[in-house]
């Protein structure tokens, strides 16, 4: 354990960080099992399961020393009225009891923000319920554009609220530019779908991670990183996509060699797609994540995040061990 002073909310305190921990995401599907997290199963502290994983895969994790939160998500019409609250909520704590979950992980985003007040009310009651049967509440927060422009932006859920109801606060650095927006018309107003971009760079997470630092306790926070990249047809019409690997699929012939971007601290691919268009590729791979692993050092954040688990490499995965290592 070791003790940092540092800057939270205007004024100075002192908190104890824990030993460095990983929270990734896992998302559950077919031919899944706790196979998957063996060689790995040291390095986490909690995973947060998109899908329905079987009793055994959660005993399994609890047996390994790993807390599983589910993963929920919605809109704002699961929350347009007190009775809707109240449901949601007690579907929360009944499948905490029922599955054997540690706790529920939020998923909520891109709410409108005229909600906050309901949203906060819908936060306390969760937690409120989960905390009374020993159960944790998980949020998932992002750093959309707006944010950078005006930090003081107001978004459906209210840092200090969260601060106050929350285990876990997972951030996530990623979506800096939302490539399967790109040229989706009813998209268009939304401000993390202009323009064309990595999924994450360097900068940008810093910012980032120094917004939610001054509002979220540290021992809370989660710094949650990519494991897929932004992939783009640069011919017109211009359309984008990710993929969940760390370098592009579909070129034709051999595999270029990637521009590493100094600023952005990301590998970019331009390459000649099987669909006959150029593309171009920014990579989150175990250079770019080395880098970032680095910033999460120089911001005294012990613990960090993938999304998603089964697309992390297994250089990622070993530039993280060693992180952890040091």
């Amino acid at each position: 354990m070791v003790t940092f002073v540092v800057a939270s909310c205007g004024k100075k305190q002192i908190e104890t960080l824990q030993t460095k921990q990983l929270h990734p995401w896992v998302v559950y599907g077919e031919g899944h099992s706790f196979a998957d997290l063996e060689p790995v199963k040291d390095m986490i502290a909690t995973i947060s399961v998109f899908g329905n994983p079987s009793r055994d895969y959660i005993d399994k994790c609890h047996a390994a020393g790993i807390e599983v939160y589910h993963a929920v998500g919605g809109n704002e019409k699961t929350i347009d009225s007190p009775e809707k609250i109240a449901a949601v909520v007690e579907s929360y704590v009944n499948d905490c009891m029922n599955n054997g979950y540690d706790g529920i992980d939020l998923d909520f985003e891109h709410l409108a923000p005229n909600v906050r007040a309901t949203y906060s009310d819908f936060l306390q009651r969760a937690s409120n319920a989960l905390h009374a049967v020993g159960k944790k509440m998980s949020h998932c927060v992002g750093f959309y554009p707006a944010l950078y422009v005006d930090e003081n932006t107001h978004l459906f859920y209210d840092p200090m609220v969260l601060e106050r109801t929350c285990d876990l606060v997972r951030v996530m650095c990623y979506d800096m530019y939302c490539a399967p927006c790109v040229g989706v018309k009813e998209l268009a107003d939304r401000d993390d779908c202009q323009g064309v971009g990595p999924t994450s760079n360097y900068l940008w997470t810093r910012e980032c991670m120094l917004y939610w630092k001054k509002r979220i306790s540290t021992d809370k926070l989660v710094m949650a990183l990519p494991a897929y990249g932004n992939d783009y047809k640069i011919t017109v019409p211009v359309a984008g996509r990710q993929i969940y690997a760390s370098v592009p699929d579909k070129v034709i012939g051999e595999l270029p060699t990637p521009t590493w971007l100094c600023y952005e601290k990301v590998n970019m691919y331009l390459y000649d797609h099987e669909d006959g268009s150029r593309h171009l590729f920014y990579a989150a791979d175990a250079r770019s994540t080395e880098e970032l692993l680095q910033l999460a050092d120089e911001l005294q954040m012990p613990q960090i995040g993938f999304w998603h688990f089964s697309s992390v490499s297994s250089e990622m995965w070993k530039v993280t061990r060693n992180w952890m290592k040091e």
